[in-house]
């Protein structure tokens, strides 16, 4: 009987693997695919509290001592197991994501706006009264002077912005936006506030992002506070 290639090449595929050490490390005759034991998709939610509950009620009965509480950012906690001892894998099982209000930075935006964004995602503390008293101030000055004799006419204009009466506008301000979970204190950083000559206001980050770590800590604090210190939180 006549054995085509394809029918060698069939029988070659069949035959048992074969491994090869090489200076101390393992290689095999064929190239192989892992199977995965089949994992559940990790609960989503958006709060520290979700956290607590899903750890304090181990409703699957969880290795509490082999489990991980990684702080990964300002805005986000993972849950996760221990490296599997076979295919030194991490199985996630709970995922916190914040979900603050939107904050115009680094940019300029009309008074009003500005003013009900400083009111309502800023928290209250630090300098936050102070901007809105020195922002409730200002005004726009558009005026325009004409003189006319009859012969010849002068027409002058001055535009700009002024203070109600005299102040000075604070800088550089810290404040609170609402940029974390909602269950720890906003961490407070500086920012420069500026006006420009149409009585737009902005405020401009100066801290390089060091709140973040704050925050981050902040979060940390948290839930060793509420879990306990039996818990491997990282951050």
């Amino acid at each position: 009987m006549d054995l085509t290639r394809e029918f060698i090449e069939k029988i070659e595929e069949m035959a048992e693997v074969e491994l090869i050490d090489v200076g101390g490390v393992q290689y095999s005759s064929k190239e192989l695919s892992r199977i995965d034991p089949p994992k559940p998709f990790y609960i989503k939610t958006k709060t520290l509290t979700s956290i607590v509950d899903f750890i304090g009620a181990n409703i699957d009965e969880l290795d509490i001592g082999k489990m991980i509480i990684h702080v990964v950012d300002h805005r986000t906690v993972l849950v996760m197991s221990a490296l599997d001892s076979i295919c030194r894998d991490r199985e996630y099982f709970i995922q916190a994501q914040a979900e603050p209000p939107e904050i115009r930075l680094n940019n300029f935006t009309d008074r009003e706006s500005f003013n009900i964004m400083l009111q309502s995602r800023f928290a209250d503390v630090a300098d936050r009264s102070d901007v809105l008293r020195s922002i409730g101030k200002m005004r726009y000055e558009n005026e325009v002077k004409m003189e006319d004799d009859g012969i010849t006419q002068t027409v002058a204009s001055k535009a700009g912005v002024a203070l109600v009466r005299e102040d000075q506008i604070p800088n550089p301000v810290r404040l609170a936006p609402f940029r974390t979970f909602s269950e720890i204190e906003q961490p407070i950083s500086p920012f420069i506030l500026r006006v420009d000559d149409k009585c737009n206001v902005g405020l401009f980050e100066a801290d390089g992002g060091a709140w973040k770590n704050k925050a981050m800590q902040s979060i940390k604090d948290y839930l060793e506070f509420e879990l306990g210190e039996e818990y491997t939180i990282i951050a």
